[in-house]
């Protein structure tokens, strides 16, 4: 038997924007195994700067998998080793339930606004 679906795959997309005290990395669509390199790249890049503060925007991110959440763990420790620190800012539902069911958001602050982030 053959089965036939469709489905729509929305590729990960990052914008990254450096705004005075802090840098922003702003997330689309779906950070999965597929997109794990260019996520990995991205954000050892942005950690290799050692910014004071790295912001990770997700209401635009309609997904992320283990492999995903795995990357923003090791960027958490990069940048508290090098004596800055890491937020996340207004999870998707679905990824706010998975910050949760793995209590991530007990280890990564998630804040409901880019300001709230910034002001820590």
């Amino acid at each position: 038997m053959t089965v036939w679906y469709k489905t729509i795959v929305t590729p990960l997309t990052a914008l990254v924007t450096v705004e005075g005290s802090y840098t922003l990395v702003e997330l689309a669509g779906e950070a999965d195994v597929t997109g794990i390199q260019a996520l990995n790249d991205l954000l050892e890049a942005e950690t290799s700067k050692r910014p004071g503060l790295l912001i990770i925007e997700m209401s635009a991110l309609r997904y992320m998998d283990s492999a995903a959440l795995h990357t923003i763990l090791r960027a958490h420790v990069a940048l508290g080793k090098a004596g800055g620190r890491l937020a996340l800012v207004s999870p998707s539902d679905a990824v706010a339930r998975l910050l949760q069911m793995t209590e991530a958001d007990r280890v990564v602050p998630v804040y409901a606004s880019i300001a709230d982030a910034a002001a820590g």
